[in-house]
């Protein structure tokens, strides 16, 4: 396993200095004096190094909460007992904990591993990469083995590695473990050279005593074991923890992926250190979210050489404060790439009317010449429009009601007969999907054909199990409510399509989606809707389902890491389509007045609509 952390630390290379100096370039053109967006402006010249892309983007970006547990806390280093731990991970797989409001709020994926709990964990959506349980307490002898520490780190690489593969753009390092800012207290000791009392915390909320009782532990543990700073898998063996060491590889391979890698608290920033010694050249990689309160962070942070962005007196861990960051970096992107500068907006750069960097501001020009470019300039004369006049419609009035009443009958069903679908009509659904519009042209769907019982009694439990759990989050009638929509679609109707989408096809770089990364995710609801209208011109039914770990749907069909599940589509024939959708029928909510969502011009003024006649 040592070879492998070497391998990823003789990978990380350098920041883009090219990429850095055109950032820096295109600031210093947009609407606002030089470096007014302070922070801001450093965050996304710091992004362009570190991923070489002049435009960088950190969305999609992955939550990676690592949980492991300590033999120290059973000497008394924390207020919580062990059994937090395991019950902690089971509030993240709900969904319940700050993480997870945090992660939403900042439309982060939150994946959690178990790298050491002490206890056996099985539940949906939970990695299992435990090397062991738990470690042993290090006030009597060494917390792991040299080994065990070396494949905690090498796991850590391979999920950096893994999440780089499926599209991430950006990774906060978030922690679990009772009892491990005891394990970071003793890492920043030994790396920082500093005393038991200097290192050492109130934790998850120590008295007095407590605190002297944790820094006595510490002291203890620095004197039986005598880590060598020289060598940072010893010290991350004899005086870490296992979720720290998981976490440390998180940042030595995505760093060699060059991946933008965002440290949370105390805790994190003590598997940053453990990284920083392994390899060096990690630091600029990383982007410290906040100033814990825990004391010694500021000194672990200086240590490193990282300044944090935030100060809210957080002591939580988690990658809480990484989340809320996140924020802050994606401001920095979409102001380098959404801002205009002084000649696109017409605007004078100083007193004498000059406009810094004018010379090197973009020109709304397409080049002619070759590949793409070339193409759009031939047919661009062809386009309706430009002098042309527009051909007639060539629908009939019957088809234009057609389209039109597809549309509006179409309805998600969740009752279904149990006939078989006539031969060619699901190539039929799928041509029509197929033929959906894509950025860039990438189809970046695919289609799981599910006709087999087996499979489908699965997903069906899949779905019922994530549904139960979700009832919880509507309170009174409406969470009774919630609990009774039925799922047993998934088993009556004679096939189940699950669509997904594969964000690395076409490569790292689509047309139409350096600005908006998630294009391709629409591009395949496009493909879903055109299946849906589709079924619904055939006379059949489809019900759509998304309630559901994507964890566990891709363990049952076989979806690859990197492939996204967005959705599953039961079809089949039904008894009756209702006149009205669902949802509306049985009260959940009513479809709200169209001219209370349009407006004009501006965000907010009311667009004055034309009475329509009913197309249907």
């Amino acid at each position: 396993m040592e070879k492998e952390v070497e391998t990823a630390a003789a990978a990380v290379g350098t920041l883009d200095e090219k990429a850095m100096d055109e950032v820096r370039t295109r600031l210093d053109t947009l609407t606002k004096p030089p470096g007014s967006l302070g922070r801001l402006e450093e965050l996304v010249v710091q992004l362009a190094g570190i991923t070489g892309d002049v435009r960088p983007r950190v969305s999609p970006a992955t939550v990676v909460v690592m949980a492991g547990d300590h033999g120290a806390a059973a000497d008394g280093v924390s207020a919580f007992p062990s059994e937090v731990t395991p019950q902690m991970v089971l509030n993240f797989l709900r969904g319940g904990a700050a993480i997870n409001v945090f992660g939403r709020l900042a439309g982060a994926k939150v994946r959690v591993i178990d790298m050491g709990v002490a206890s056996d964990l099985n539940a949906p959506g939970l990695e299992v990469r435990k090397v062991r349980r738990g470690t042993d307490s290090f006030a009597r002898g060494p917390a792991m083995s040299r080994e065990e520490a070396a494949a905690s780190v090498a796991a850590g690489i391979r999920v950096a590695e893994e999440e780089v593969k499926a599209g991430t753009r950006c990774i906060v390092m978030g922690d679990m473990g009772i009892g491990n800012t005891a394990a970071s207290s003793c890492l920043l000791a030994v790396f920082g050279g500093l005393s038991p009392e200097e290192v050492t915390g109130r934790g998850t909320g120590l008295d007095d005593e407590g605190l002297r009782r944790k820094a006595e532990i510490i002291g203890r543990a620095l004197e039986v074991n005598r880590p060598d700073p020289s060598d940072p898998l010893d010290v991350l063996a004899k005086v870490g923890g296992l979720e720290i060491a998981g976490l440390a590889g998180v940042a030595l391979g995505a760093a060699a992926a060059r991946c933008p890698v965002v440290v949370d608290g105390f805790i994190a920033g003590a598997a940053a250190l453990v990284a920083g010694r392994i390899e060096p050249r990690v630091r600029p990689f990383l982007i410290a979210a906040h100033l814990s309160a825990e004391g010694a962070h500021r000194k672990l942070l200086e240590l490193i050489g990282l300044d944090p962005l935030l100060n809210l007196g957080f002591r939580l861990g988690e990658g809480t404060g990484g989340a809320l960051a996140l924020n802050l970096l994606e401001a920095s992107c979409r102001m380098l790439s959404e801002m205009a500068t002084f000649a696109e907006a017409g605007v004078a750069g100083s007193l004498d009317g000059s406009v810094p960097g004018a010379a090197d501001a973009e020109a709304p020009v397409i080049a002619g010449g070759s590949g793409v470019a070339a193409a759009l300039a031939d047919v661009e004369p062809r386009l309706p429009g430009r002098g042309a006049t527009a051909p007639p419609n060539d629908f009939t009035p019957q088809e234009v009601r057609g389209v039109y009443k597809a549309i509006y009958r179409r309805r998600d069903i969740r009752s279904f007969r149990p006939d078989p679908l006539p031969p060619g009509v699901v190539e039929r659904l799928l041509q029509a999907a197929h033929h959906a519009p894509s950025v860039g042209f990438m189809q970046p769907w695919n289609f799981i054909l599910v006709r087999s019982p087996r499979t489908k009694d699965r997903l069906r439990e899949m779905v019922d199990r994530e549904r139960r759990a979700a009832a919880a989050h509507f309170p009174g009638e409406r969470g009774d409510l919630f609990a009774r929509l039925k799922v047993e679609g998934l088993l009556e109707a004679p096939l189940t399509i699950c669509v997904t989408c594969d964000p690395t096809r076409g490569g790292p770089h689509v047309l139409g989606r350096s600005a908006d990364r998630a294009t391709d995710v629409y591009s395949v609801s496009c493909a879903v809707q055109n299946l849906w209208l589709a079924a619904r011109a055939e006379g059949l039914a489809a019900g759509w389902v998304s309630i559901y770990q994507k964890g566990d749907l891709q363990e049952i069909l076989g979806i690859p890491p990197h492939v996204d599940p967005i959705g599953l589509i039961s079809v089949g024939y039904t008894d009756h389509f209702p006149e009205g959708p669902l949802l509306e029928q049985v009260g959940w909510r009513r479809r709200m007045p169209l001219a209370d969502l349009v407006y004009a011009e501006n965000w907010g003024c009311k667009a004055e609509l034309a009475p329509a006649d009913d197309p249907v």
